[in-house]
């Protein structure tokens, strides 16, 4: 791995945001206990931007990047909390819980961390497996599955760039505000695009670990030039959009545009003949 670049100002305090990320973590943890036997509980584990170690602003940009929390059960008992979880009312109801917890322990916090809430059990019975990158265990056992090979990642990212290629139905009546939604349908399938295409150029399963910065880095040295600085102008937008409290549409579309450029670029160079 390329060494982190240097400290880069940011436009919020990294050490307030890391706050207001453990404290959203702990009001999840206790809506959860609230609502699921601990005993029915097999692990706990935190994923995502939002765990990793930051060296500059395009590790994290608030409200975007992920905070993951993955819950897998035993057997036994996944069947029941699944329903529980798939009912919509109690959905709202844990949200809502965590919703207030956090906000009691934050009143006026500089951000509201986006949490995704994932059963494995579910998951891994829709795939053929399951990767544990970067899975920082919260409770319990090691997670399950195993770690993503090159071939799986050359394939995953061929398939998410021809699906950011043809959203435009879902994004050409998104205006203002609401190119949050379109933005957000990209994200998810930009946010992975360092380590993919690195691990399907062979540099190994250990890319997962990496914060975004050092990737990018990487991509650079790799001779991916050009995806790094796309994938740079995204989160740079990224962040001008946060500090407008996501109600500028100009730069969510500049960063969706930057994101589909790192797209198609990164999957010409998976499609190439090894």
């Amino acid at each position: 791995m390329t060494a982190p670049p240097p400290p880069a100002p940011w436009p919020a305090d990294p050490r307030l945001l890391r706050a207001e990320i453990i404290a959203m973590l702990d009001s999840l943890l206790a809506a959860l206990d609230e609502r699921i036997p601990r005993g029915a509980i097999r692990g706990v584990y935190f994923k995502g931007s939002a765990s990793k170690v930051w060296h500059v602003p395009c590790d994290y940009v608030p409200e975007l990047s992920d905070l993951d929390l993955h819950v897998w059960l035993h057997d036994e008992a996944s069947a029941a909390v699944e329903a529980q979880f798939q009912d919509t009312r109690f959905a709202l109801e844990f949200a809502a819980a965590a919703e207030a917890a956090f906000r009691h322990r934050v009143p006026s916090p500089c951000h509201v961390p986006r949490p995704q809430v994932l059963i494995l059990n579910e998951a891994m019975r829709r795939r053929t497996s399951w990767t544990r990158s970067h899975a920082v265990v919260l409770r319990g056992e090691a997670p399950p599955g195993s770690e993503a090979t090159a071939r799986e990642d050359r394939e995953t990212l061929l398939a998410v760039s021809g699906e950011a290629a043809q959203l435009g139905l879902s994004v050409m009546d998104k205006l203002e505000a609401e190119v949050w939604t379109a933005l957000r349908s990209v994200n998810w399938r930009v946010s992975p695009l360092p380590a993919r295409l690195l691990s399907a150029a062979g540099a190994g399963a250990q890319v997962w670990d990496e914060p975004r910065s050092v990737l990018l880095a990487d991509l650079d040295r790799s001779g991916f030039r050009a995806v790094a600085a796309h994938l740079g102008r995204y989160y740079d937008h990224a962040w001008t959009a946060f500090c407008g409290g996501w109600r500028d549409a100009a730069p969510m579309r500049l960063a969706i545009l930057a994101a589909l450029d790192a797209l198609a670029l990164a999957a010409d160079h998976a499609g190439r003949p090894e």
